[in-house]
């Protein structure tokens, strides 16, 4: 069976089986900040496995993108590890449990898959204080046919599943392994599930979902018992297919082949190649999938991950003399390979392709840097007689510049020294402990979410309606301080969501009153945070909750401007500049969008004058629901990340643009008033970022700017209106005076010249002349140094200065003496006088060391070039 066909009757036999087909979604999680990717199938959804949300079904089934950094490193050194994979899944929630989904994991193996009964071997929990051995799955497994013998008993570490992030859902769990002979095998006597030859493939996984763990580690019983289950697209297609390797499936080797056809090498030739070419496979499957779910290369968080990946590809292949670029042609063969499973791969391909080879370039320029770097830190650690390169240094490179440990180790080898990779190691775990630091949720961000678990109704939002209700306190929990969190049954405030910020405003009872400060949605539940500002809240009682009217406003207006914005860049730019972010706030609006180049001061002012031409031709604003699909043929642009449903919300400006979007807005575009473009600029690779003001905010700007020119004027001299012919005439008065004083000192530089040159020492190889002088900057001293080389050649020039505290060095030796380095005469000076500093064969500079052992220095210099030079 081929990945299509493995698809298909996976899919096919839970269908069958009454399961709800659900499709992939994006490999940026849904409003999970505990996860940067989608790292497992049942990843979207938790909510439903919390009881935070209606599932649309009770049994569901899919085949999920996923994406995983815990092994990346490993990427290429195993016939096995991914970053990237599809997980084909199973899930209940709340409908069956072990018996069936034992049952069905046993049928689809042995029926579908046509599997030999005989070989499958199944692992269960062994329990342990918390929970207890698996049993039950024993005796279900006896009953599906599965013997005692091939049953083992695993730990927590093997046998315990999740969560997918600090917190969440898991539980005991069950595995099925496949025993494809001892030809794969160890010499172990005793070899089953567990050890850790490749004889026994572990090919999926049925978790018995039934815990939810908090950030203590306590576990609690969910709302309902359910099953989630995982096996591995490309790993059961390496067993179908009787092939050692995923690599060797029809899920990687297309691209293995590409990789043969660029290099020249042959796949098997030796592991060099072989590291290389399943590097290469991996990582351009999962830089092409990431791109093409909005992730964009950066330097934190997902857009981190993809500048990883494609730069380890790219380090990867130099290591077989793979010339670039190339990794676009990677990119390609994966659409094509998996285009039509994935229809995003196809209509992004263009974006992909085009953040894949700014990357790749970008990286062909850093990696240069790099090796300049490591030669720097070798040549530093031989003349401090060191054994071995530091492990900072070597981790320096691996975090910044993409260089595997490895290929460190290699080049301080060839050079006569080891690697510190104690040192490496320490770095690398402080690192480690920074991102855990950096993904752990704050203990807010925990009691919101559990704060909403344990409600027991959810809220009906009235917001898109009214500005205030009547309603009910439906529970409430104090923070710390005179905080709150507050649960309504009806409530008009709008949560933060889509890039917009909350609604702020106040809710009031009888025995009390509360600032509403933030709002979070939490599956079906809405989670309101307020200070209680006047006597006191309690769960139970009538409330009015009520919403600022002035801050909506503001919020609406900048966020029917994005929309506004969107359009006008699409027109201007074309379909391909799509929206990669927003933060719309009640004082300005952010817009991020893919574009590979500035758009500079003619197209920003296009797009404001398009902006305010549709606000002044007061076009109508509205919303409404349909289908989905009904959405998509109108043309409403959908959000990259964003999750919908079968019916979604559309935000239409009269005929021009319709954008599927939850968020609040004006009913008309003149209610904007005006817009303003504040900044654009660059936020990454591809990507470009437009602050803007409407309303009030633009109308305080343009006020600001008259105040501004009011005071300059003044300033000036002149009036308003003549403001910009008084600036141009102080200009030229101004390049006059920089012209006569520029005279001046080149005549005093003249002298200056001609008297240092008249110092200058005649010695066999050329000139010598060493001088400490006054000077400006290092500038003027490398100008000088200039201007002596040229009248003395063939010279070596060295002049140093005191300036503001600091000494200053700058070395300057004609071409025509080649026995001396100018960058190594200043790494000589530093070493007596301290600073740093180095260059070339022909110009060095240096300083920043203790100006009292300045002459000295230049006094050793000076002996080392009599003797190099010839006295």
């Amino acid at each position: 069976m081929n990945t299509h066909e493995l698809r298909k009757s996976f899919l096919d036999f839970f269908v069958e089986n009454g399961h709800t087909l659900m499709p992939s979604a994006s490999l940026v999680p849904y409003r999970d900040p505990s996860v940067l990717l989608t790292t497992a199938g049942m990843q979207p959804f938790k909510p439903y496995f919390l009881g935070m949300a209606e599932p649309p079904a009770r049994r569901l089934t899919s085949v999920q993108k996923c994406f995983r950094t815990t092994d990346i490193d490993r990427v290429g050194f195993t016939a096995r590890h991914c970053t990237f994979f599809e997980m084909l899944g199973n899930f209940s929630v709340g409908d069956y449990f072990k018996e069936r989904a034992i049952g069905f994991a046993y049928t689809f193996s042995t029926e579908r898959l046509g599997l030999d009964p005989q070989r499958l071997w199944v692992s269960v929990f062994e329990g342990d204080d918390q929970v207890e051995a698996d049993e039950e799955a024993i005796g279900y497994w006896t009953a599906a046919g599965v013997p005692m013998e091939r049953m083992v008993r695993l730990p927590r570490s093997d046998n315990f599943w999740g969560p997918p992030g600090p917190t969440g859902p898991c539980g005991p769990c069950s595995e099925l392994y496949y025993d494809r002979g001892p030809e794969y095998g160890c010499v172990e006597p005793d070899c089953r599930p567990g050890c850790d030859c490749d004889r026994f493939l572990e090919y999926w996984n049925l978790v018995f979902m039934q815990y939810n763990m908090d950030e203590r580690h306590e576990l609690t019983p969910l709302p309902s018992k359910n099953i989630d289950t995982g096996m591995g697209l490309e790993r059961i297609a390496a067993l179908m297919q009787d092939v050692s390797s995923v690599f060797l499936t029809d899920a990687f080797y297309p691209l293995i082949q590409l990789g043969e056809e660029v290099s020249g090498r042959t796949f098997g030739q030796d592991q060099k190649t072989d590291i290389a070419l399943r590097v290469l496979a991996d990582h351009a499957r999962a830089m092409t999938f990431l791109v093409a779910d909005g992730v964009l290369p950066g330097n934190e968080g997902r857009g981190y991950v993809l500048r990883r990946v494609i730069r380890r590809a790219a380090r990867f292949s130099r290591s077989i003399a793979m010339e670039p670029p190339f990794l676009v042609r990677f990119a390609e063969r994966t659409i094509e390979m998996l285009g039509d499973a994935y229809p995003e791969l196809s209509e992004r391909r263009e974006s992909v392709l085009r953040v894949v080879d700014s990357e790749e370039e970008r990286f062909n320029r850093t990696l240069d840097q790099g090796l300049v770097l490591l030669e720097h830190e070798v040549e530093k650690a031989l003349e401090a007689g060191a054994a071995a390169l530091p492990g900072a240094a070597a981790f320096m490179l691996h975090d910044t510049y993409g260089f595997p440990v490895e290929v460190t180790r290699e080049i301080v080898e060839e050079k006569g020294l080891g690697l510190d990779m104690e040192g490496f190691e320490t770095a690398m775990e402080e690192q480690r402990a920074r991102a855990r630091s950096a993904a752990g949720r704050d203990t807010k961000a925990v009691a919101i979410q559990a704060f909403a678990r344990e409600s027991d109704h959810p809220t009906e939002f009235v917001g898109y309606e009214k500005d205030e209700v009547f309603t009910v306190v439906d529970k409430l929990e104090p923070l710390d301080g005179h905080e709150v969190l507050l649960a309504l049954r009806e409530s008009p405030f709008y949560a933060e969501g889509g890039g917009q910020a909350a609604d702020i405003g106040w809710v009031e009872t009888d025995t009390g009153r509360a600032e509403i400060l933030d709002v979070q949605q939490q599956g079906s539940v809405q989670v309101l945070t307020a200070r209680v500002v006047k006597g006191h809240l309690q769960a139970g009682t009538r409330a009015k909750a009520v919403i600022s009217t002035v801050h909506r406003h503001s919020v609406a207006a900048n966020h029917t401007g994005t929309h506004l914005l969107h359009y006008a860049l699409r027109s201007a730019l074309g379909r391909d500049a799509t929206q990669a972010g927003s933060a719309v706030r009640a004082d300005k609006f952010r817009f991020d969008f893919a574009y590979h180049e500035p758009l500079g001061p003619e197209r920003l002012a296009e797009l404001e004058e398009t902006v305010n031409r549709k606000i002044v031709e007061d076009h109508p604003v509205r919303a409404f629901t349909t289908s989905y699909e009904h959405a998509r043929d109108m043309g409403a642009v959908a959000l990259f990340g964003e999750k919908y449903g079968d019916y979604v919300r559309v935000v239409e400006v009269d005929d021009f643009s319709r954008e599927l979007c939850g968020g609040t807005h004006v009913s008309r575009t003149s209610e904007i008033g005006a817009f303003k473009i504040l900044s654009e600029g660059s936020v990454g690779a591809n990507v470009r970022r437009i602050e803007a003001v409407t309303g009030r905010k633009a109308v305080e700007y343009y006020r600001e700017r008259d105040r501004l020119v009011s005071r300059a004027a003044a300033l000036l001299g002149a009036q308003e209106n003549a403001f910009l012919p008084a600036i141009e005439k102080v200009r030229r008065q101004l390049s006059d005076l920089q012209a006569e004083v520029a005279e001046l000192r080149s005549g005093k530089a003249a002298d200056i010249v001609g008297t240092l040159a008249a110092q200058a020492r005649e010695l066999e190889g050329g000139r010598l002349l060493v001088a400490q002088v006054e000077a400006r900057d290092a500038e003027q001293l490398v100008d000088l140094t200039d201007q002596l080389r040229d009248r003395l050649a063939p010279a070596v020039v060295v002049l140093s200065a005191v300036t503001d505290g600091k000494s200053l060095l700058v070395t300057n030796v004609s071409k025509e003496i080649e026995a001396v380095r100018a960058g190594d005469l200043v790494k000589q000076a530093v070493k007596i006088m301290g600073g740093g500093g180095g260059g070339g064969p022909t110009l060095g500079r240096g300083g920043g060391g203790d100006p009292q052992k300045l002459a000295a220095a230049l006094e050793d210099l000076e002996a080392t070039l009599v003797a190099t030079l010839g006295g």
